[in-house]
């Protein structure tokens, strides 16, 4: 669920630094407001530094306290937010940006181009740790690669060819590629402006602190990671007379039972994360908020140095794979509004040639199809049998739906001789585990909304911390797919979802879902950042 996603769904270093739980004396003062909600979220706060974070728990905070160059509306149209205007260069190559006028930050200091490209080398020098989120930095900015992660280099002289800034209202970005949805990227987090005076240059931990200045809507007013992040209106902000709501809470409730409890009794106004029946059943639908998005929910198989050498035989992942009934899943878990089975990693939802990505890939038929037949003929030819039983462990998180998916993954595998042993942990510390490589098997989660070829990256080598997925032939599909013929390219990146899941069974896709959301009828004009719940501009009754 990004881990923007991502994720619920992608990887993220979980910090061990607490938040704050008392207010910096320069930041602003949290209060009851009259003007103001209390949203429950499914997991804790782990970091809150737009160049670092990739969960979805924290993008809900982030998408009302961080602006980019570029945003999303509702519909998922790209707009301009920071940038005023921009050009193209007939190259597909060079985008001149304009910032708006008159843009401040919340302490009163004025944004300048200089912000951003502190930012992108600041993002790019991190560290190791984030190597994730700069991704995409490093495919298509120029220059960016040869410093990436580079400690040693000093992100306020450094100069790179890919990031030009001829005036204080001008930011000139030059690719080494063609990106077709390149301004998409820029409605990414990691584009964010920073600056070194509050920003540590390796450190994130100043983000989850009250009192650093914000260019975004809101301004971080109090925060503790296991309790709650309470944020307040920027007057600074460019568009602070459109933000009507004056603060709200994002109070931390893993347990989605407590969040339904919670917000039948008045305790909270919208609670994101409850069981998919109390959507279905709820008795006032008004209430319930079902927001699509492109999820998908896997299963990651580690094939990489730090996995047991059962699953580097790709006989054993497949038949991992066909030996799971993804459509019984799917239905037991809840309603197909809620839960759809997925033929194929990319999920619905992400243009392809001339539709959608998974329905034209599935028009030629059905990746990983259920097989427990030739699930059992896999293993025997593996070395694998009633005398020999193949042992796994899967590990998942104490949050959400995963423990009734690990259980129903443990009883099918049952029933072909594969003994599962299943291991949860916590929230807070899963990702930092699975970045590192501390599994064999584990759930996983990711969304994105720009492009299918967001998906198939995260399972490049460079997109990982300790690789799971490490198969050189994939990285050069991957890479030889920027093309700029997009039919070309779509093809070429439905050869590489072939390779990744089919062929190789590095993954095992499971499902897309949807997650109820309940929200007090006294709220309106919630509205969405792409496909992400935002609130500024709602009016309570």
């Amino acid at each position: 669920m990004k881990k923007l996603n991502m994720l619920l769904c992608a990887g993220l270093l979980v910090l061990n630094t607490a938040c704050s739980s008392k207010p910096d004396p320069s930041s602003p003062t949290p209060e009851t407001k009259q003007n103001s909600i209390v949203v429950a979220v499914g997991g804790q706060i782990t970091t809150l530094d737009p160049g670092f974070n990739t969960e979805t728990v924290n993008n809900y905070i982030l998408a009302h306290t961080v602006s980019s160059l570029m945003t999303k509306d509702e519909n998922g149209n790209v707009i301009p937010e920071l940038a005023e205007s921009y050009t193209v260069s007939d190259d597909g190559l060079t985008y001149t940006l304009k910032i708006k006028d008159g843009l401040t930050w919340s302490d009163g200091k004025p944004l300048t181009s200089q912000d951003f490209k502190y930012a992108i080398l600041r993002n790019l020098t991190y560290g190791a740790e984030n190597s994730l989120t700069i991704y995409n930095l490093i495919t298509y900015l120029k220059g960016a690669e040869e410093i990436a992660s580079n400690t040693d280099l000093d992100a306020t002289t450094l100069e790179i060819d890919g990031v030009e800034t001829p005036d204080d209202a001008t930011l000139v970005l030059t690719l080494k590629q063609p990106c077709a949805f390149f301004l998409n990227l820029l409605c990414g987090n990691v584009w964010s402006p920073l600056r070194a005076d509050f920003a540590d240059p390796h450190d994130s931990t100043w983000a989850l602190k009250p009192g650093y200045p914000s260019i975004g809507a809101y301004q971080l007013a109090e925060c503790n990671e296991n309790e709650k992040a309470v944020i307040v209106k920027n007057d600074s902000y460019y568009n602070a007379d459109a933000i009507t709501l004056d603060q709200i809470t994002f109070l931390v409730m893993p347990d989605s039972d407590a969040q339904s409890f919670a917000y039948k009794n008045g305790e909270i106004d919208i609670a994101l994360n409850v069981p998919v029946d109390v959507g279905v059943n709820y008795p006032n639908q008004n209430e319930v908020w079902n927001i699509p998005s492109p999820t998908s929910y896997f299963i990651a198989l580690n094939s990489g140095s730090t996995a047991p050498e059962c699953l580097k035989d790709s006989r054993v992942r497949k038949a991992l794979a066909i030996s799971i009934d993804k459509e019984a899943l799917a239905s037991t878990l809840g309603p197909e509004e809620y839960y759809q089975a997925l033929a194929g990693y990319v999920p619905v939802g992400l243009n392809g040639i001339d539709g959608d990505f998974r329905k034209e890939a599935d028009a030629q038929g059905t990746m990983q199809a259920y097989d427990p037949e030739q699930a059992k003929t896999l293993l025997k030819e593996a070395g694998y049998d009633e005398t020999n039983p193949l042992k796994i462990k899967y590990k998942y998180s104490s949050s959400f739906i995963h423990a009734d998916v690990a259980q129903i993954l443990e009883a099918m595998w049952k029933t072909i001789g594969i003994d599962c042993e299943l291991e949860v942990v916590e929230s807070g510390v899963f990702y930092n585990q699975i970045d590192n490589g501390d599994f064999e098997l584990s759930r996983y989660g990711y969304t994105a909304s720009d492009d299918p070829s967001q998906f198939l990256t995260l399972w490049t080598i460079g997109q990982q911390v300790v690789p799971a997925v490490e198969d050189p032939a994939y990285d050069q599909m991957i890479q030889e797919a920027a093309i700029v013929d997009h039919t070309e390219y779509m093809n070429a990146l439905h050869a590489a979802e072939e390779y990744l899941i089919e062929e190789q069974a590095y993954i095992i896709p499971l499902f897309s879902y949807n997650t109820p959301i309940l929200k007090s009828e006294k709220i309106q004009n919630a509205t969405k950042k792409g496909t992400t719940p935002y609130y500024g501009y709602v009016t309570l009754q």
